[in-house]
């Protein structure tokens, strides 16, 4: 959950934001934009989890840097996700394996937690999520991934 403030025209405005982390903590995936409450987080969570064989995954690389990202649809609207780059595409392709794996065995807890983009507690300066959720990521090149780009869910 990002600190509240107001929208600064670049990004989403505050809000609150599910993250799917492994049983050693380490972060598998995102909400692709914030939520303005947390039931409607809590509801978005369900969805995804009721909808995971619908779910198609794009993985990409971002033209500036090079680095592999990767984002999942659900019914056409990007709900999902990395939580970081990847120099690799095979380190890609794992961590959404991972991620796939993981969203319909998760458990639901509930609660929030304030933090910033590293995982560690937010400051007011720390800056919001600026992945919107309906549309992928400016300066995002998609590349053919077998069963996702093609329209086959993965």
């Amino acid at each position: 959950m990002p600190p509240q403030r107001e929208t600064d025209g670049v990004g989403a405005a505050p809000g609150i934001f599910w993250m799917l982390v492994s049983p050693n903590n380490r972060p598998l995936g995102r909400a692709s934009g914030c939520h303005p409450t947390y039931g409607e987080c809590w509801d978005a969570v369900v969805c995804l989890q009721q909808g995971h064989e619908r779910l198609r995954v794009v993985e990409s690389t971002a033209e500036r840097t090079g680095q592999w990202c990767w984002w999942a649809e659900l019914d056409r609207t990007v709900v999902a996700v990395s939580s970081r780059s990847y120099l690799r595409g095979r380190e890609c392709t794992y961590n959404v394996e991972r991620f796939l794996e993981a969203v319909p065995k998760a458990a639901i807890v509930s609660g929030t937690r304030n933090t910033g983009r590293d995982g560690r507690r937010a400051r007011d300066d720390d800056p919001a999520p600026r992945w919107s959720g309906r549309t992928p990521p400016t300066g995002i090149r998609r590349l053919s991934h077998p069963g996702s780009a093609t329209g086959t869910p993965r």
